[in-house]
């Protein structure tokens, strides 16, 4: 029998720990948000369902929109040194000169809730949690990666450790951190990609315990005839990368796209990142006192 996974319960319990986390810090943790102008409609529509669960959880949070690589650069380094700010996101695609990986390391690592500043993906690589463990301090790691690793923990009878994991993207925001935090837990992983020989993406999908899809083209579609009776099944994508009637009966778990699947996870985990940061921003500031 196929489980459908409903996010929301989760996204709500991890909401109403934030939200408590929030009211027992005595202050409210800023996050800054950054669109470069002109900005596709689906950032700017994001932008304002994390402001929105901000001002439920809350939290502060400002919304910037420069327009030029100069007023960016400029924009973030001004966060970067504002002391009142503990988070910043900028929203990619940015479509400037310059890549988009590049600009994730303008931001301070330790205002980065994204979790993919260079400092902090070299944490993952090692498998470091805690930057200070005494003080309770954890790293930050990439927010939609940790959506599907705390949505797959999440389900009773979907074991991690020793699972064979297929993950269909090779992104720095989704299938790199992804595969390496499955990796830390113990499965082995096979990213695959637009580069990826089709009889190959088939072969693995086949032997897959865990399929995770992130392909954002609204062409591509996954073969459920590919998919191992009982393997467990998420889609990460807002395209859908497969017809999810095509997957019941057949699958043991099943998270599809949509408004119940891994995009609210990810705005709550985002806020988790946040709490982490303002905590190290605390936590900072007390040892300099």
């Amino acid at each position: 029998m196929t489980q459908r996974v409903d996010t929301r319960l989760l996204v709500q319990k991890h909401m109403d720990q934030t939200a408590a986390a929030i009211a027992a810090a005595g202050f409210s943790p800023c996050l800054a948000c950054v669109l470069n102008r002109p900005a596709p409609e689906d950032s700017r529509r994001y932008r304002d369902l994390i402001l929105k669960d901000a001002a439920r959880l809350g939290a502060r949070a400002l919304s910037l929109e420069p327009g030029s690589q100069k007023e960016l650069a400029d924009a973030v380094s001004s966060l970067n040194a504002d002391p009142s700010v503990h988070g910043i996101m900028v929203f990619h695609p940015l479509g400037l000169r310059v890549p988009d990986e590049e600009v994730m390391d303008w931001v301070a690592p330790e205002k980065d809730v994204e979790g993919l500043h260079s400092v902090n993906l070299g944490y993952l690589v090692k498998y470091r949690i805690y930057l200070d463990e005494p003080r309770g301090i954890k790293c930050v790691v990439p927010a939609t990666a940790k959506a599907v690793v705390k949505t797959l923990q999440s389900v009773p009878g979907v074991g991690l450790e020793g699972a064979f994991s297929v993950i269909v993207n090779n992104s720095l925001r989704v299938g790199k951190p992804l595969g390496l935090m499955l990796e830390n837990l113990g499965a082995t992983v096979v990213n695959c990609y637009d580069k990826t020989r089709s009889a190959d993406l088939e072969a693995a999908v086949r032997r897959a315990d865990i399929v995770v899809t992130a392909v954002p083209d609204p062409a591509f579609r996954l073969d459920a005839s590919w998919i191992r009776p009982g393997a467990a099944v998420i889609d990460v994508s807002y395209e859908g990368n497969w017809e999810a009637g095509a997957m019941e009966g057949r699958t043991s778990l099943i998270c599809p796209s949509g408004s119940n699947g891994i995009g609210r996870m990810t705005r709550a985990m985002t806020f988790v990142n946040l709490l982490y940061c303002a905590k190290r921003a605390a936590s900072q500031a007390g040892a300099a006192a």
